[in-house]
């Protein structure tokens, strides 16, 4: 088993701490959410080295938005915003901007947008100049003059030495320098994602990043020295992902339900839970899990919930992907799983079929050449007894 995967029982204790639940009220979630100005009282928190104090909760925004629902989250207290060029054709963006420009809250809000366009780029007027292009794009849409942090959106760990090259430090540098942007930062659900954290913490230019993060993933040591790393840099550590596996298995989670366990509550206060975290970026469509939300920031995880959220860990670690892709798509040759099997949980899980048809099509050929992929090898590498050959099989059909 790989070091990445390996167990690590002292991180997951950590990881649920928890703190004594005194029934405290979770005022901000009971007010009207809809209001003349956004709420002040929100808990805030000092986002790493930027010294900016951000709401804990912040607002993903790669679904389809509604205006009102936007409105209301912004006017419930949240001042930190996720979005980038690439959600929902950039319409994501647009929205946003109309409602920041139309409520006047540009200034209460930190706002972060993102660019896939950069690794491939050489030398430092040519990186510049797409950075630029794309966060011009970008704030055009956002109808803003500037973006409090701009990223290198998706890296992957065959892109990790754009970190490391002087041309794309020199390249944000100049870009805030201009004012267009404050800070600088990388988003990444990559198999290397500890390699690329402790990168990030090694170079010095980045202010944040924003990477999956949730009760899967406290037993993999190599990632929590990472995160390690991140935190004593002073990077600012945003988590998203954290309903990863969360999703119901009916034969699993009904007997937890019937306990009292909300999944999806217990999971994001489980993150609230690792003080190194200072925001969870999570998708909100409506006011009941704005509220929720809301709710959990306040509200600590319980050691009931707690031991539900480990139960459901335990039962359920064989039925999802873990993302630990480099050890099967070294053995499929060809076909990368981990990826694969990411779009089909963004089809199956949250709803965004369109979207994971497009992503997978998008991938080279090669990729999705299942016929000359060892599947069964790649099946036989995962350490968690994953069914990868019929996964594989069924995002193919899904998803073509």
């Amino acid at each position: 088993m790989s070091e990445t995967c390996g167990n690590r029982g002292n991180g997951r204790r950590e990881f649920l701490k928890t703190t004594a639940a005194t029934g405290v009220a979770v005022g901000a979630a009971s007010r009207l959410l809809a209001a003349p100005q956004p709420d002040n009282n929100f808990p805030l928190v000092t986002l790493g080295k930027t010294g900016e104090k951000v709401t804990k909760l912040g607002m993903g925004t790669s679904w389809t938005l509604s205006p009102s629902f936007v409105q209301a989250a912004i006017f419930s207290g949240i001042k930190y915003i996720d979005t980038a060029e690439g959600y929902e054709r950039g319409t994501s963006e647009s929205t946003l901007g109309e409602v920041i420009e139309r409520t006047g809250t540009r200034k209460q809000l930190y706002l972060v947008t993102k660019t896939h366009e950069y690794g491939r780029i050489k030398g430092e007027q040519a990186i510049h100049k797409s950075l630029e292009q794309h966060l011009e794009g970008s704030l055009k849409r956002l109808r803003t003059d500037y973006a409090d942090s701009f990223y290198l959106h998706g890296m992957s760990g065959r892109q990790i030495e754009a970190l490391r090259d002087p041309d794309m430090k020199k390249a944000f540098e100049k870009l805030k320098k201009s004012g267009k942007i404050r800070f600088a930062g990388l988003s990444c659900h990559d198999a290397m994602l500890p390699e690329i954290l402790e990168a990030a913490a090694e170079v010095g230019w980045l202010d944040q990043v924003m990477f999956q993060y949730n009760f899967r993933f406290v037993n993999h040591d190599k990632l929590q020295r990472a995160i390690d790393k991140a935190s004593k840099a002073n990077l600012g550590l945003i988590a998203m992902k954290t309903q990863k596996g969360a999703e119901s298995f009916p034969d699993k989670i009904d007997a937890l339900k019937e306990k009292g366990f909300k999944k999806e509550v217990a999971a994001i206060k489980a993150v609230y839970q690792d003080q190194r975290m200072q925001v969870v970026v999570s998708e909100m469509t409506n006011r009941t899990e704005l509220r929720e939300n809301m709710g959990a920031v306040n509200d600590p995880l319980t050691k009931k919930e707690a031991m539900l959220l480990e139960e459901h860990r335990l039962k359920t670690a064989n039925m999802y992907c873990h993302g630990c892709g480099h050890l099967c798509e070294t053995a499929a040759k060809g076909v990368p799983v981990a990826t694969v099997l990411r779009y089909l949980r963004y089809y199956t899980a949250y709803g965004k079929r369109q979207e994971a048809r497009a992503l997978y099509q998008a991938l080279p050929a090669e990729a999705r050449d299942l016929a000359t992929a060892d599947l069964a090898a790649a099946e036989k590498a995962c350490p968690f007894g994953l069914p990868v050959a019929q996964l594989v099989q069924i995002a193919d059909h899904r998803l073509s």
